[in-house]
């Protein structure tokens, strides 16, 4: 007999048997002992563990979610507040962030919330807010760049972002060109230093084929 079958007798008889009386009990033990081939104290200690499990919970397998929806929302929230920026740089200001926002009454979140978000370790945060950029960016976009050997030439700090002070910064550039770079569109470049999240922002003009077409 299958587990599943075994459990589906001792489902069965449940009822009857928390209703009955001892000797009552007793037969009924000794009936389905005989039909799933366990032992008394084995029936015993299952009728006792259907007894005690809520019918409107899931049986489930594994370490419980500790860090559930709403945490993960809230969690969102910061990242947008932060201007989207990556997890590494996230989780330091966490903390701050839900500062200001409770100041402003615009924090929504409950106390077990928040507290569970406070807690979470920077690579939790950086592995859920990668699912919130890759919800923004279903698709990887056009490059309109190429290896340089300045990369080479101009040292570049990769890592890891962590207590380091005003003066280092992430820098992007940006085609604003849609899914071609025929035409003219503007090019960007954004600075964003890593302790205070401050940008700067340069744009250019690209005049393409169109454009020239056009004069």
């Amino acid at each position: 007999m299958t587990m599943e079958a075994k459990n589906e007798v001792f489902k069965e008889k449940l009822k009857p048997y928390l209703k009955a009386k001892k000797r009552e009990k007793t037969q009924i033990l000794d009936h389905v002992c005989f039909a799933t081939g366990i032992t008394r104290k084995a029936g015993i200690r299952k009728f006792s563990a259907l007894q005690r499990k809520d019918s409107r919970t899931q049986e489930g397998r594994g370490r419980p979610l500790y860090y559930t929806a709403d945490v993960n929302l809230a969690l969102k929230e910061i990242w947008q507040a932060a201007s989207e920026v990556c997890g590494e740089l996230v989780h330091p200001i966490i903390a701050e962030y839900v500062a200001a926002l409770k100041r402003d009454d615009m924090w929504q979140h409950s106390e077990e919330t928040t507290a569970k978000l406070l807690e979470m370790s920077e690579i939790t945060v950086k592995r859920r807010a990668s699912t919130f950029m890759a919800g923004r960016k279903p698709s990887k976009g056009i490059s309109a760049t190429k290896p340089s050997k300045l990369k080479e030439l101009i040292p570049i700090f990769i890592g890891p972002w962590k207590d380091k002070l005003p003066g280092f910064g992430q820098i992007d550039t940006v085609a604003h060109c849609g899914d071609t770079l025929i035409g003219s569109f503007a090019w960007t470049v954004n600075w964003t230093d890593v302790a205070t999240l401050w940008g700067s922002r340069r744009a250019q003009l690209n005049k393409g084929q169109r454009a020239t077409q056009a004069n």
